[in-house]
């Protein structure tokens, strides 16, 4: 329960508890009506056994019932888990049973105990562990009693190979639904707590304004025009409004907020004073509806008053009939330009933080940056480069389910912090301007598992980031080869997360495109033959072929960013040599490893 809240774990415990008990009558219900009644299929398929499974059945129905009676008695609902698995248990035992006495190896009624398993994992709510558990136990009370008591043959040994792994797949499937419903189970309780905290902090307001509401109309309790004061007092504003949408009524605030003369302008049409882009709105989804004998909530518009003052307002319209004949319409209008105001600005404020994340996102990566020997706007190329990629890709069906928005969305951010790991590398190996040793080279390749450990802690103290996860797994393992033969582990091909796929090979562009002088026109398309030839072996194919197709757009990239940055030439050359001992860190001469 590690995605349930901890101040909530017990509340959660609880509500599954009662679910258990709950559904526990299903089974049990279940299975005291199914086994007695499979009865007839014992009669039509082994009718030499039907004396023996028949008294079976009667003692595993008996169990049943004492069941049903133990968990009725269950006040606390405690033991609904204990109960239904001893269920589970027995009926297996029975099934088994009978599976041995068929002969075992041939005996389709292995069909039996997959139902049972059905019925014990679809219905209860179990954990991923108890599926999995009782997936293990209901295999071993198939296939041990068979081993043991029956004699196998070549025909029987084929068909119990195959049913057993008939058996083992429908387990796994199983397992995998087990698990998406348990995370959806505690999803939707995480939902309803969060649900719940809300309507708590909104409840603060409602009973205030219940207080306020209440205190007004006991101050008017006293008046002689009881009525009409409450009327013209009441916190938001009530219309009378004909069939035609002229107001006959409305209350003083009405005319207050929007400055109108309660005498002069009282039988205004509704639709002068709704503002003129609303009109049409107003028009058909208010009155259209009202004129047609519906009530109207929660429709919302903008009023404009006589001195151009523009209020968000919410509608509420009920019918007025007499003898059933519609004569006019109240509606009641609330003025929600205070809610809106604070929803902007709750949404401002959101997108100000979202963009202080970004921004010491790409902060915390120019560490990185700053310690290298790539041109300005490096980690901002490798954005780029890396969601032309994704997007392409995101365009053919086989990754339709794996690169989603999201995930998108989290590469845009987690790219950046693929070399952060070289804050951890000696300034005297990084900068050093001779040949590297193999244990100085080594040191260098360290910084893809310093980058992984530093971005793995700070996941492990963030809640709700999926970027981070994608960044530490990039860190890892830009290094990869699609051969295997990259570094740290040696993955090969799928093995390798595929954003740090991504993310290889626009680092490798880059650094390709950017070891010579800007101007030159011929860079972008001997890195894309580089690139071609390194396919299958440095680069997963799909991803060198969704490069080649926005090829164009990569070249526009780096053209948009070292405009900006080719005003740094002279002091980037004094670096090339320093780079050049760096790259040389592997046999192969088309690649630099670190």
């Amino acid at each position: 329960m590690k995605r349930i809240k901890e101040k909530y774990r017990s509340l959660y415990e609880e509500e599954l508890w009662e679910l258990l008990h709950r559904r526990a009558f299903a089974i049990l219900w279940i299975g005291a009506i199914l086994i007695p009644v499979f009865s007839l299929l014992d009669y039509v398929v082994v009718r030499e056994h039907f004396t023996t499974f028949l008294n079976w059945r009667v003692g595993v129905f008996l169990f049943f019932l004492f069941s049903i009676f133990c968990n009725l008695s269950d006040k606390q609902h405690k033991y609904a888990l204990f109960i239904v698995t001893a269920g589970f248990i027995v009926v297996s035992a029975m099934i088994s049973a009978m599976i041995v006495s068929m002969g075992g190896y041939s005996s389709v009624y292995y069909v039996g105990l997959i139902l049972s398993f059905i019925a014990y994992t679809v219905i209860f709510p179990l954990t991923v562990q108890q599926t999995v558990s009782a997936g293990i136990f209901l295999f071993a009370v198939y296939a041990i009693p068979i081993l043991l008591f029956n004699i196998p043959d070549k025909d029987n040994v084929v068909i119990f190979f195959t049913n057993c792994s008939f058996f083992i797949t429908f387990l796994c499937i199983i397992f995998i639904r087990s698990s998406a419903e348990e995370k959806a189970r505690q999803n939707e309780f995480n939902l309803r707590m969060e649900e719940k905290e809300i309507h708590s902090q909104l409840s603060f307001y409602i009973d205030k304004l219940e207080h306020d509401v209440k205190k007004r109309t006991k101050e008017l309790q006293d008046s002689e025009n009881h009525f009409r004061d409450l009327y013209e007092n009441i916190i938001d504003d009530v219309i009378l409004v004909d069939r035609q949408g002229k107001i006959l009524l409305a209350n003083q605030l009405f005319y207050k907020k929007l400055h109108l003369s309660e005498n002069t302008e009282k039988d205004i049409p509704l639709l002068d004073v709704v503002h003129p882009q609303d009109v049409s709105s107003a028009k058909n989804d208010l009155l259209g509806i009202l004129q047609q004998g519906d009530n109207v909530s929660d429709f919302q518009c903008r009023l404009k008053g006589k001195d151009e003052t523009i209020i968000d307002v919410e509608c509420n319209a009920t019918i007025i009939q007499k003898e059933s004949f519609l004569v006019g319409f109240q509606i009641l209008i609330r003025d929600i330009s205070t809610h809106k105001q604070i929803n902007e600005e709750l949404l401002k404020s959101f997108k100000t933080i979202q963009q202080t994340r970004n921004a010491t996102i790409l902060g915390l990566a120019k560490l990185s940056e700053y310690r290298d020997v790539n041109s300005g706007n490096h980690l901002e190329k490798i954005r780029e480069y890396s969601l032309a990629i994704a997007r392409q890709m995101a365009t053919k069906k086989q990754f339709t389910d794996i690169i989603t928005e999201q995930f998108i969305e989290d590469l845009y951010h987690s790219s950046i912090l693929y070399d952060i790991g070289k804050v951890g590398v000696s300034d005297k190996i990084l900068f050093k301007t001779g040949p590297l040793s193999d244990a100085e080279r080594e040191h260098i390749r360290q910084h893809t598992t310093h980058g992984g450990n530093i971005l793995k802690a700070v996941d492990a103290e963030t809640e709700g980031q999926s970027f981070l996860s994608m960044a530490k797994n990039i860190a890892y393992f830009h290094h990869e080869k699609w051969d295997g033969s990259g570094y740290p582990y040696g993955f090969r091909q799928d093995e390798t997360p595929l954003a740090a796929r991504i993310v290889s090979l626009a680092d490798r562009y880059d650094e390709l495109t950017t070891t010579e002088k800007y101007g030159n026109p011929n860079l972008h398309q001997e890195a894309m033959e580089i690139i071609i030839k390194e396919k299958n072996r440095t680069f997963d194919p799909d991803i060198v072929d969704a490069f080649l197709v926005q090829s164009q757009l990569f070249a526009e990239i780096r053209k948009k960013y070292s405009m900006d940055t080719a005003q740094n030439d002279t002091n980037y050359d004094s670096l090339c040599y320093r780079t050049h001992n760096i790259i040389n860190t592997t046999s192969d001469p088309d690649f630099n490893t670190t």
